[in-house]
């Protein structure tokens, strides 16, 4: 890991004063080689300990990340499943109605669905991209 470091500023035309955050992350796991070696002078065994920990928080931060990426990727094909089987219906439906001289009411209904399907996908596509 790394440290990550974050600027935001804030500025207005007319009132000339500017507001600024800094911010910076350190999402590393072991501490500082400085650090440790004053560790060590305490306690000369402290350091084998912190490796120790810092290995087994890695291999369980590795566990829950995977767990999230299978967890989202159930999600989504739920989501696709749902979406797929709600345009299928809803054409159907609209081949019903066709079928039983309702022509105009079935091609509006069949228009309406694939629109709404689109709107969806294209909506899911852009939250998605703006989320990054």
């Amino acid at each position: 890991m790394s440290k990550q470091a974050h600027q935001k500023r804030l500025s207005t035309q007319k009132g000339g004063f500017i507001i600024e955050q800094h911010s910076v992350y350190d999402n590393s796991l072991l501490p500082p080689a400085e650090e440790l070696a004053k560790l060590k002078e305490i306690n000369p065994e402290i350091v084998d300990w912190v490796m120790e920990r810092t290995t087994f928080e890695q291999v369980e931060r590795l566990k829950i990340a995977k767990f999230e990426f299978r967890g989202a990727r159930r999600y989504n094909v739920t989501a696709l499943i749902f979406a797929f089987a709600v345009i299928i219906a809803g054409l159907s439906f609209s081949t019903f109605l066709i079928y039983n001289s309702m022509d105009i009411v079935g091609t509006i209904f069949a228009g309406g669905t694939l629109i709404m399907a689109a709107n969806a996908f294209i909506k899911a596509s852009k939250n998605k991209k703006q989320s990054y």
